[in-house]
């Protein structure tokens, strides 16, 4: 009896264990699936939204600027510098002029660290600075001839706007302390006949913003960075990898050197990207700078560890196999109990059986089950009836 209960019992596990371990084999593979996916889709949209705040940022100085090309103040400015039989005295006047609108512009927009008009020949003309959170004339007007953002605005056509790398502010050509992030925008400004009279300036600090992507990252197995078009760091955790292009501190760091394999590749990218390199899922969104479509400030670029993306998955993991060694053990208890209550009325029969064959007659076979054992009982215990009745005949 016992090989019948065993039988019993494998083909009742079998039954058990299949769908049990399909249903968890194929939960864990769809759940773990999704919430890998959740947290990478979760990635790419904080990287995006952060890439959307500074496109919108930056997006409004095109207007800024070209709105000042033909304020009344400028143009007005333009029209008496090119008068001869104006006093210098007249011409400093339009030059105040412009400065209280610069001012008043740079109070209600803190976003620019400077708003400057330049001769064609590179001379500061007018310059408002905003420094610790306080806009004021500045008096002591510098030259910028030969600078790099300077020649490349005044080779612009009218409505053009030229847009700097994102680089370190220098006053006599120095790197001024503490650092300030800047980004330069500048647009030619043409008087009659298409005379070029000067040029505009207005640069936004990079530092606000430069922060506030530090603090987005909060996660201690979350790393973003932000790197120029060459791979070198604008933002990062380490501040000694920072500012490494000829331009600022020349200390030659940038990605490439960290992601020999990869590094080439993300300063390459065209758009947002999701990369691995063995430990980190790396996304990566370019920066636009809010003028030209064809090149970009640099890319943010955020490392999260794998483990921390998939931890969610591990749990899920464990979880179903917990809950399939649970359903399993069920299984195998409710299978033993049911496999004992099938097979102890055939070993009742069975016993019954070989007491009829070794002569016990007298002990009637009744087996309750409600089904066809019991059936099986009463033939056997009419059987017994019929040689307890066959034995006393031949007795007699």
């Amino acid at each position: 009896m016992s090989s019948i209960r065993y039988k019993i019992l494998s083909l009742c596990l079998v039954l058990a264990i299949v769908p049990t371990v399909a249903v968890s084999a194929y939960g864990v593979y769809s759940t773990i699936n999704a919430l890998q996916l959740n947290s990478l889709k979760e990635q790419d949209t904080k990287i995006s939204l952060l890439g959307k705040q500074l496109d919108r940022a930056l997006s409004a100085v095109k207007s800024d600027i070209l709105y000042f090309r033909y304020s009344t103040s400028m143009q007005d400015l333009i029209i008496k510098s090119a008068d001869p039989k104006l006093t210098f005295e007249q011409r400093m006047a339009a030059r105040g002029r412009l400065a209280k609108d610069f001012l008043a512009f740079s109070e209600q927009r803190p976003m620019y660290h400077q708003l400057r008009f330049l001769s064609k020949y590179g001379k500061e003309v007018v310059r408002v600075d905003r420094v610790g959170g306080k806009s004021k004339i500045v008096t002591q007007l510098e030259d910028r001839k030969g600078r790099y953002y300077v020649n490349n605005t005044l080779i612009l056509k009218s409505g053009e706007v030229m847009v700097s790398h994102l680089d370190l502010y220098r006053e006599n050509g120095k790197i001024k302390e503490p650092v300030s992030p800047v980004i330069r925008y500048g647009t030619p400004v043409y008087g009659r006949y298409g005379k070029l009279h000067g040029i505009l300036l207005f640069n936004v600090s990079a530092s606000n913003f430069l922060e506030t992507l530090q603090q987005s990252s909060t996660s201690k197995n979350e790393r973003l960075v932000m790197v120029d078009p060459d791979g070198y760091y604008l933002l990062h955790p380490d501040k000694t990898k920072l500012w490494g292009s000829l331009r600022d501190k020349n200390t030659g760091e940038r990605i490439q050197q960290d992601l020999p394999s990869l590094g080439k590749k993300i300063v390459g990218l065209k758009g947002p990207s999701s990369l691995f390199d063995g430990e980190n899922i790396i996304t990566v969104k370019p920066v636009d700078n809010g003028i030209d479509d064809n090149r970009n400030l640099g890319f943010l670029v955020n490392f999260i560890a794998t483990d921390t993306i998939f931890e969610p998955a591990i749990k899920a993991r464990k979880f179903y196999i917990v809950v399939t060694l649970l359903t399993l053990l069920l299984a195998t208890v409710i299978v033993l109990i049911m496999a004992r209550k099938i097979t102890r009325p055939i070993v009742d029969l069975t016993v019954a059986a070989e007491d009829m064959s070794k002569g016990n007659i007298e002990t009637p076979v009744i087996i309750e089950t409600n089904d066809e054992i019991h059936e099986l009982s009463k033939s056997l215990d009419r059987l017994r009836k019929s040689v307890k009745i066959l034995m006393t005949k031949y007795r007699s």
